[in-house]
Order: C-alpha cells, then structure tokens, then sequence
C-alpha cells in the first residue's frame, strides 16, 4: 500500500511538474512576442520621424539653396551713371539701376522744364552705362536735325561719329562724358586762346578736365 502511494505522489508530483513547466515556457512565449510586438512598433515609429526630418531636412535644403541663389542674382546687378542735359529740371549726371529706360531718368531728375518737346524724347528706351540724354527745347531740335531718331543723341552709340572739339559748338561739346555747360565752355576759350588744339591730350589743360575725363573721351573726340 506505501509502495503504491509513492507511486501515484511521484506520478502526482511529475504531473504538476510538466504543467508549470509548460506554463512557463507558454508565459515566456507570450513576453517574448510582447516585446518583439513592442519592438518592431518603436522601431516604425522612429523611420517615420527619421523621414519627416530627412524630407523637411531637404525642403530647408532646397528652400535655402533658392534664396541664396536669388540673393547672389539681386547682388550681381549693377547700377549705371547716365548723365541727362537741355530742357530737364535738374540736369546732372544720375545713378540708375541697369536696365532702367529714359523715362526713369527723366523722373529721377525732376521731370521736363515747360519748354521741352516731349514729342521728340524716346521715352522707352533702355539706358547704357556713360550715355548722355539731351532733352531739346520746341522747335530746337526740328532746326538742329529733322531725323527724330537723333533728336535724343546717346554717345554712347557705335553709331555716332567722333566730335571735333576744334569745331564743335557748347552745345555739342556739353554731350560729352563728364563735360557739362561750364567745361563745355572752358574747351571753347582754351581752344580760341591756344589756336586750337593739337592733341586729344590738351584737353588735360582746360580746367576742370582731368587725366581720366581725358582717357574717357579718348574714343569720343578728336581734333581734324
């Protein structure tokens, strides 16, 4: 009887032992499917912020590339000197914005006098840098040239012929870079008082003029 009773509690005690056994391997199973359940919902979690950054990483990316771009494009424009004479409120020389047009000029110097012939002035052309704009009075300058398309002279052109400052009048003279109505008149006394002048290079000697006015009128003048 003590035998079988030993059996049945060893039987008993084995039992017990496979049930806590599986228990525990089924407890483990179920932490460990868990974890990775855990795990693996962290680790979307964390590539999805990872892409959110990367793409707004490569906006700003884009977005700062543009804005340098358009500031070097707004430094790389250049102003220009035109100089503006005749019937003008303010006549002088005046720095403009490349690719600014006469009209742009003519408002930057106050507008034309009453005596000006507006029907003559090319409103919408575009200004080069060293060009001079003369805005004849009525009637001035159907007597100078009836050819409208020179009654706005740029010498700046390519065009345009080389002014003789032994023959030329203050009129024309005062067309000249840096040359306004005074020098203009300074050319025409040296030019009386010398017996004219021998050498592009005497325009050195009138006052007001000096070496680079002389260097810039080089292409411009001459004295045959």
């Amino acid at each position: 009887m003590k035998l079988k009773e030993k059996i049945v509690g060893s039987i008993g005690i084995l039992v017990l032992s496979l049930v806590f056994l599986i228990s525990g391997h089924l407890i483990s199973k179920r932490e460990a499917e868990v974890k990775n359940q855990i795990f693996t919902e962290n680790e979307k979690e964390s590539i999805f912020v990872d892409s959110n950054n990367t793409d707004k990483a490569s906006v700003d990316y884009k977005a700062n590339k543009t804005d340098k771009v358009s500031q070097r494009d707004i430094g790389e424009k250049k102003d220009i000197i035109v100089d503006i004479k005749g019937a003008i409120a303010n006549p002088k020389e005046y720095k403009l914005a490349q690719g600014a047009r006469v009209r742009d000029l003519i408002q930057a110097a106050g507008g034309t006098t009453e005596e000006a012939d507006e029907n003559t002035i090319h409103f919408s052309k575009v200004l080069k840098d060293e060009e001079c704009i003369i805005i004849y009075k009525k009637g001035e300058a159907v007597n100078n040239n009836s050819d409208l398309s020179k009654f706005i002279e740029l010498p700046n052109s390519d065009k345009e012929e080389k002014i003789n400052i032994n023959k030329a009048t203050q009129e024309q003279l005062s067309t000249l870079y840096g040359i306004g109505e005074v020098k203009a008149k300074a050319i025409i006394e040296y030019r009386e008082k010398n017996g004219g002048f021998k050498s592009v290079d005497d325009l050195g000697n009138v006052d007001g003029i000096g070496s680079k006015t002389v260097d810039k009128l080089r292409d411009k003048v001459d004295i045959k």
